[in-house]
């Protein structure tokens, strides 16, 4: 079995209205989309955020060395990749893990198998974690506290809000009211709020007794020193870990934090993730993945270091992820049941994929080519 082209599409869906989080504004969700071809009919897929880098690009250079290269052997080409670009491996740390997990959807189709089952099978099913909260700056804090707790009266293990991050009476208001709903259930995200220790412990302090499930992203995903920093401070645990995209700096806040985020579609692939969590068992800390729900329930219901999903409503319109997917998730009273699909989970409706195509690349060979 061989690679025979490899689809790639920019795709943006326009959100209801601005998105605000923290200084970052979204007003469309931006996503890549991959499909791997073979000549035996199996292809794998898989998406994830361009977070601002030139992920399409990324993604023509290193997927041009599948073609030809037998799909289960997943590792050896993009191995090969990394070591012939080590300098700049940060550029292509997406793309990479892209490629890895559309490989990991072939093989798992190959095997007949669910992810979950091809990693071992724990579980089929795992508590969600709602986010809620989005479009803050347009509710009150009392619409927000009302959506919490239709949350958790719907199942949800947790709820997690965002933080305002630049309004500091405004956010520890905030964390009162939704906490007063119910106390250990209840995450706050900061968004990469703070740049300095003491500026986030003037606000950390004060919030550190609210009985807060963690307080996610305090720092930039570079700063893993003042994440550790502040977590030996605080009382509250501290989750961080998405945005990293290799394993010694996963390694280091794995030993630091009480709770890692991974994400598969940024720290490597399913590979990447795997290891990840490994380390965040040496570490001692648990894992929870970052979105991408119908992915990462794979790495929930395999793993027991894993502690279920992150999940944003549809209602909401803050992440319209269904607007490509084959099949939504299932979820029932707050627990995600995984896929039995043969694949990794991220099975995409390519007609559907084609109407939000803001700009696509087909890579094929050149005996082949033909327009997408």
């Amino acid at each position: 079995m061989k690679v025979t082209r490899i689809l790639l599409a920019e795709v943006k869906v326009p959100l209801p209205q601005m998105l605000r989080l923290g200084a970052v504004e979204i007003k469309t969700r931006d996503f890549v989309a991959v499909r791997i071809e073979t000549d035996a009919g199996f292809y794998g897929d898989s998406f994830g955020y361009p977070r601002g880098t030139p992920l399409l690009e990324a993604l023509s250079r290193v997927a041009s060395g599948l073609l030809g290269r037998d799909p289960l052997m997943r590792r050896e080409p993009l191995h090969s990749f990394e070591l012939a670009n080590a300098t700049s491996k940060p550029v292509y740390s997406r793309a990479l893990s892209l490629l890895d997990v559309a490989l990991w959807d072939i093989c798992a189709k190959v095997a007949e198998l669910p992810l979950y089952k091809m990693l071992g099978g724990l579980r089929a099913k795992a508590p969600v974690t709602a986010v809620a909260g989005y479009y803050m700056d347009t509710r009150s804090v009392q619409n927000i506290a009302d959506e919490v707790s239709m949350r958790l009266d719907q199942g949800y293990a947790r709820v997690k809000v965002m933080l305002k991050g630049d309004d500091p009476a405004f956010d520890l208001s905030y964390v009162e009211a939704v906490t007063r709903v119910a106390s250990g259930r209840v995450a706050a995200d900061a968004h990469w709020s703070w740049a300095s220790l003491t500026e986030a412990m003037r606000f950390c302090k004060s919030i550190d007794g609210a009985g807060l499930a963690f307080l996610e992203d305090p720092f930039g995903p570079q700063d893993g020193d003042l994440t550790a920093a502040l977590q030996e401070r605080l009382r509250t645990p501290v989750a961080a870990g998405e945005d990293v995209i290799d394993l010694r700096s996963m390694r280091r806040l794995a030993d630091s934090v009480s709770v890692l985020r991974v994400d598969a579609t940024t720290c490597g692939g399913i590979t990447g993730a795997l290891s990840a969590v490994q380390l965040a068992a040496l570490g001692g800390a648990t894992v929870f993945p970052h979105v991408f729900a119908p992915l990462h329930i794979h790495l929930a219901c395999a793993l027991p270091q894993v502690e279920g999903v992150e999940y944003i409503p549809p209602e909401s319109g803050a992440d319209p992820i269904d607007a490509i997917l084959k099949r939504p998730v299932a979820i029932n009273d707050g627990w995600m049941h995984v896929d039995e699909e043969p694949g990794a989970g991220l099975s995409l409706d390519w007609k559907r994929v084609e109407r939000l195509t803001s700009r696509a690349t087909l890579i094929e060979a050149p005996a082949a080519k033909a327009s997408i």
